[in-house]
């Protein structure tokens, strides 16, 4: 039987079909739904640091057209000459789509939103702002358009909020961890509205979620979805509650940084690349883990405030940028370990390309 289409094995529950007399692509995710993998146009709001990386994965990962805004002209032409930096330093090394897509820049928020079928939000973190964009968004949009906000430390709801019809039903949040280009996670969080839609019965292949979720995968990130809102989502929580026991330690004299951060990259931390904790638990034992557990909660640090940071801070020592911090930085010290990180966040890209790191 000879298919008019090509089927390509994405993921452990995904096909990928490809028409090759319409160059039409559509993704098919868990549970059937389908997302369109040409033509669309996706727009993306702010061009700073984790926007041109937004703009640069979602163009790198398939033909669409990604619009990427900026109030001013300088700034959108600037974001997106540095996204199509990045777009291109993914293609050459090998972990970009063979069918790409292009950015464009504009200083119009309609003509970047305007036939969008999604729009991702990477603007400051202040609620008041978030709110006032949404609420433009809202009478810009096309009807079935999905609008995120790329926070993890504001209210998702709350951004919401700032919608008055329909459109605050397909309000979330879609977290890009950065570098946005190099990190595969983006952590999924519906609003109260989307949550109690979805609880109603309505029509799964219109949850906003599920189909971000399906052209996030389809544009080769790793998607995470929230049951329900919480400050931080997961990942900023879990880094928090791993920066509060280190802290702990070296207010405790047990260690320095220089030590309780070695013990991150050299030990442990090498595991969590291929497997998280709770597998950990498993291989190790959860009998074993209970009674180590049982033993070490009482000790950790229970601090309510970073007070390490409190006395930084107050004496200038603001991190690289300021050249101090924990540690003594010098210009050419901080660029080579962003080089080593980048570095490796790009070997397991590429380690990533080989197989299916899905449980």
């Amino acid at each position: 039987l000879k298919l008019p289409f090509r089927l390509q094995a994405f993921g452990s529950s995904a096909i990928k079909i490809q028409d090759p007399c319409r160059g039409c692509f559509i993704f098919r995710a868990a549970g059937g739904l389908v997302v369109p993998m040409a033509g669309i146009k996706v727009a993306v709001i702010g061009p700073g640091m984790m926007g041109r990386g937004i703009a640069a994965c979602l163009a790198a990962g398939g033909p669409h057209e990604v619009m990427l805004y900026g109030r001013k002209a300088e700034a959108a032409e600037d974001g997106a000459k540095k996204a199509r930096e990045l777009m291109s330093f993914l293609v050459d090394n090998g972990v970009a789509s063979a069918s790409r897509g292009r950015i464009v820049p504009t200083t119009s928020l309609a003509e970047a939103v305007q036939g969008a079928t999604f729009v991702f939000e990477s603007i400051s973190e202040d609620l008041a702002a978030k709110q006032a964009l949404f609420a433009q968004l809202e009478s810009l949009v096309d009807a079935s358009a999905v609008l995120c906000t790329n926070t993890s430390s504001l209210s998702v709801s709350a951004i919401a909020s700032g919608c008055q019809g329909p459109a605050a039903e397909r309000v979330i949040a879609a977290h890009f961890i950065g570098p946005a280009h190099l990190v595969p996670l983006v952590e999924l969080c519906p609003s109260d509205r989307v949550a109690a839609a979805a609880a109603a019965g309505k029509d799964p292949a219109q949850n906003p979620v599920a189909r971000v979720s399906a052209f996030l995968e389809s544009v080769g990130k790793k998607p995470v979805t929230l049951m329900k809102e919480i400050d931080g989502f997961i990942a900023a929580r879990l880094q928090a509650a791993l920066y509060r026991e280190c802290m702990h330690l070296v207010q405790s004299g047990v260690a320095d940084c220089a030590a309780i951060d070695g013990a991150v990259f050299n030990g442990f931390g090498r595991r969590l690349t291929e497997i998280g904790p709770f597998i950990q638990a498993d291989f190790a034992g959860v009998d074993l883990v209970q009674r180590t557990h049982a033993s070490f909660f009482p000790q950790l640090g229970s601090y309510q405030r970073d007070v390490r940071a409190d006395a930084l801070v107050e004496q200038g020592r603001l991190g690289v940028k300021a050249l101090k911090g924990h540690y003594d930085w010098t210009e050419e010290r901080a660029k080579e370990v962003m080089a080593r990180r980048d570095a490796e966040l790009l070997r397991r890209l590429q380690v990533d390309g080989t197989r299916d790191s899905k449980l």
